[in-house]
């Protein structure tokens, strides 16, 4: 109640009170009244008002603008003169579009919209929301914070790339013309039966609706699925741009993830970065799956980890605790690696896998010294939208 609004009753229990003159009381009954009426108007707007938020989570890439939309319902039978509301969006920037003045007419139901750019990958609540408003009068103003919040996920930004293959298998789901790669769970098309056809290739089902024998045919596809080893610890990079070349490196795990997963391809993840915010600090390892459902998995994480202050050494946890599936592909994403420690990665893989070295632009002089025989290494460029170059 703001001091005017209690001089007023004050004034009115005078008036009433010890006032003898009828027509003073009168003014005494009148202005209590007005007041009455005012607080009864405030509290049966404030039981009426509704503020909802249209969607609890956003999700953006960096550099990507998101609107945010909030819906207030005046459900009450009463207008409202003004009513201001604010939404609190933390660290993110809305150039102050995030508040707005405005009046309300009975039942009337309206929106606050506003636009934010998602500039920084991580996570963000958006939230909560302060709403004012008064009577006509302006005589008992009502201040509420409700506690609606959005969660705003923000991933790396993500860049088309190419990945050039001169020997070997790429990765990802690759459509070939030999049928030797015949893939059963992905259907293409019935043909008549070709003398030669196994029996498993026959439909039956088909043969009996068209009254001669016909063959399944399936989609020749290879599958190499690839796990992601991403080294986040804090040491291994330069203290100079740290920060500039770990996102760097994070950007270029998710492009890969993008990438690989719109291929249909199975990938996961493992890092030495710790989720940002977690007491625990738990490093994520995601087993290797398939699937854009998958994917959005990996890069939700993605978005929200940070380094390593602890001296982790990635090769080391995908030793004592990695296994890969036949023909798993190791992307290894960091600062370069030593030789012993590629020898380590190498003899803990067998047979099995194969590995490839994206190692992260720290003003390295003499790649060519980095290059080892039978594993491609890739320079993840400091800048610009070319994000991997082909070392060796």
């Amino acid at each position: 109640m703001r001091t005017r609004s209690i001089a007023l009753l004050v004034v009115g229990l005078f008036l009433v009170l010890f006032m003898p003159f009828y027509v003073v009381q009168w003014t005494g009954y009148l202005i209590l009244t007005v007041m009455g009426l005012s607080y009864a108007w405030s509290r049966l707007v404030l039981k009426d008002l509704r503020v909802e938020r249209e969607e609890r989570v956003l999700r953006a890439y960096r550099h990507q603008v998101v609107a945010v939309r909030i819906r207030i319902v005046n459900g009450s039978l009463l207008p409202l003169p003004w009513l201001v509301v604010n939404d609190q969006p933390g660290s993110l920037y809305t150039g102050d579009d995030n508040i707005r003045l405005m009046s309300l007419r009975a039942g009337e139901t309206t929106r606050l919209a506003y636009d934010i750019r998602a500039m920084s990958r991580g996570a963000y609540r958006i939230g909560p929301v302060v709403v004012r408003f008064t009577d006509p009068l302006g005589l008992y103003p009502v201040s509420i914070t409700m506690h609606e919040e959005t969660r705003f996920v923000v991933y790396p930004r993500i860049y088309p790339i190419a990945l050039p293959v001169s020997r070997g298998l790429p990765a990802g789901s690759i459509t070939t013309a030999n049928r030797v790669y015949e893939d059963p769970t992905r259907y293409r098309s019935v043909r008549e039966y070709a003398a030669g056809d196994e029996m498993r290739r026959i439909n039956w089902k088909a043969s009996a609706r068209l009254g001669a024998l016909h063959s399944t045919e399936w989609l020749p596809t290879i599958n190499v699925p690839v796990l992601i080893l991403l080294n986040l610890t804090a040491s291994a990079y330069e203290r100079r741009n740290r920060f500039a070349h770990t996102e760097r490196t994070i950007d270029a795990a998710a492009s890969l993830v993008h990438h690989l997963a719109h291929r249909g391809q199975e990938v996961g993840l493992v890092t030495t970065g710790v989720i940002k915010g977690d007491p625990e600090r738990v490093m994520p390892w995601i087993k290797v799956r398939s699937g854009m459902r998958h994917a959005m998995e990996i890069l939700e994480t993605l978005a929200q980890v940070t380094v390593n202050d602890l001296d982790e050494d990635p090769i080391e946890r995908f030793v004592e605790h990695g296994s890969t599936s036949y023909g798993t592909r190791i992307f290894y994403l960091g600062p370069p690696l030593p030789q012993e420690s590629i020898a380590a990665l190498v003899s803990s893989m067998g047979d099995r896998s194969l590995l490839r070295l994206y190692y992260t632009d720290e003003g390295v002089q003499n790649w060519h010294e980095l290059s080892v025989e039978t594993v491609r290494v890739y320079r993840i460029t400091e800048h610009g939208d070319d994000l991997f170059a082909l070392q060796a």
